[in-house]
């Protein structure tokens, strides 16, 4: 026979487990009836048209634009080891440049308003790159990423911004 206490024990064990599950089911159902939070909606506007988008200037889309030079912070940044360094526009709002041999790289046109823009990085490759022409793209990748603003002068486009100018040039295959 068991004794006093044990049978205690098993009589509120018993009485424990039913308790759990009505417990859990009643919190099952209380949630179950509260809706959730709304999440805030943002209002849609169309974002206004850089002129930096292809879409917006055909003149960037329709050429092959070649690196001539980078300043940035006030020192040239090298590439000679990339030469010739291309840059390309898509209609999609997307910019890219690439070397002969070593790399290629792509960024999002973002719109901040009419005259300024970001970029956002999105594929980069450094396939058989050496160490040098691994640091020069880096370079190149930083300065582009620093740009917000462009100006067109005569076959040359300049991308500007703070501390930051790179020139190209149009040099589109014959």
């Amino acid at each position: 026979m068991l004794s006093e206490r044990e049978s205690h024990r098993r009589q509120s064990f018993c009485w424990d487990i039913p308790l759990f599950w009505l417990l859990l089911s009643v919190l099952l159902l209380v949630a179950a009836c509260v809706p959730p939070a709304a999440q805030p909606t943002q209002a849609t506007s169309t974002p206004p048209v850089s002129p930096l988008i292809p879409g917006s200037n055909r003149t960037l889309a329709e050429n092959r634009w070649r690196l001539v030079e980078i300043q940035f912070h006030g020192e040239d940044v090298k590439f000679d080891s990339l030469a010739p360094v291309y840059f390309t526009f898509w209609g999609d709002g997307h910019l890219g440049y690439r070397t002969t041999d070593c790399n290629a790289t792509s960024f999002t046109i973002v719109t901040e308003n009419e005259r300024h823009y970001r970029l956002t990085p999105n594929i980069s490759t450094a396939m058989s790159c050496s160490e040098i022409q691994y640091s020069q793209s880096s370079g190149i990748h930083r300065a582009v990423m620093a740009t917000t603003e462009y100006e067109m002068e005569g076959n040359q486009l300049v991308l500007f911004g703070d501390g930051v100018r790179i020139t190209l040039e149009i040099d589109n295959p014959k």
